[in-house]
């Protein structure tokens, strides 16, 4: 195994497996995880400079159910509002004796950073519009436990697949198994998809769906926009908005997943709260897949 988490990609099929069944590992018969106070001789810094919620805080769990020390980094008073470089910050905490860094960047940093400073082990937490491996594991470990396998599904991902770090690290990581990838959305936002040689692009969401057993919704990343692309919020909701009538068109023990944060405008909240809807469960599974990955590369 690598000795970094920079990318799904860093992963072999065999090695994403194991990380499920590990993460699985940590969770008692009832689903809830389990603490197992593995290193409680390690530091870990989660350093995130694009707001997170789910990603920061399942993070600082699972270290902390580790027996980790975490180090909870924040950027609003750090000196990098001084002007000091991300590179001499992070080099500054290894030298403070952290073991592991969890880091969030909307630039494409983590692999230099990984090169500049090699005593410390580097988790991607999110790179810009790039990856985000630890949310594929995640996904990965969801579809895996509601349908029992990863090959043979049809998968169907619907929204702002432009700006999706979460679409491009799934891409990767279910490109080990054998399942069919369609994908669905506005083509402004779906520009990068719409000649696919990963999947196929289908620009009506109602023939998209038809069979799905899988189907992953996508907010709209404005934040992300590099010019304003005029998209009327009502007329994209009639079109590529998830709701239980639309699901109908999917196979009867359809899931219906979105790594959050979700808006209402790309799933309406009856499909949301629907008995199709796991979305509850990977955010529950955010943890265990963590203490997982973070298990992993502490031993390394």
């Amino acid at each position: 195994m690598a000795k970094n988490l920079l990318s799904i990609s860093d992963l072999s099929k065999d090695e994403i497996l194991q990380i499920i069944a590990f993460a699985s590992e940590f969770k008692d018969d009832n689903g809830i995880t389990k603490k197992e106070l593995l290193f409680p001789d390690k530091t870990i810094a989660n350093i995130f400079c694009e707001p997170s919620t789910r990603t920061k805080s399942s993070f600082e769990i699972a270290a902390k159910n580790l027996g980790c020390t975490v180090v909870d980094f924040d950027v609003e008073s750090s000196s990098i509002k001084k002007g000091e470089s991300i590179y001499e910050t992070i080099d500054a905490l290894s030298l403070m004796g952290v073991d592991l860094c969890v880091l969030r960047h909307p630039e494409s940093v983590i692999r230099e950073l990984a090169e500049y400073i090699p005593e410390m082990v580097f988790i991607n937490g999110g790179e810009g519009s790039i990856s985000h491996p630890t949310q594929a594991l995640i996904d990965l470990m969801t579809i895996n436990e509601f349908k029992n396998t990863l090959d043979d599904l049809k998968i169907v991902i619907v929204g702002d697949l432009d700006h999706s770090r979460v679409t491009s690290s799934f891409v990767e990581g279910i490109s080990n198994f054998n399942s069919s990838l369609t994908f669905c959305g506005h083509p402004s936002i779906c520009s990068h998809y719409l000649e696919s040689h990963v999947g196929k692009f289908e620009p009506n969401l109602d023939i998209a769906l038809q069979d799905a057993d899988v189907i992953m919704s996508l907010r709209i990343q404005y934040e992300r926009f590099e010019q304003d692309l005029d998209l009327n919020i009502e007329d994209y909701s009639n079109s590529y908005q998830i709701t239980t009538e639309r699901v109908e068109q999917a196979k009867g023990d359809v899931i219906i997943m979105h790594p959050g944060p979700v808006n209402y405008v790309e799933i309406s909240e009856n499909a949301y709260q629907s008995d199709s809807s796991v979305i509850r469960h990977q955010v529950s599974n955010s943890v265990a897949i963590r203490m997982a990955v973070l298990s992993r590369f502490l031993s390394s």
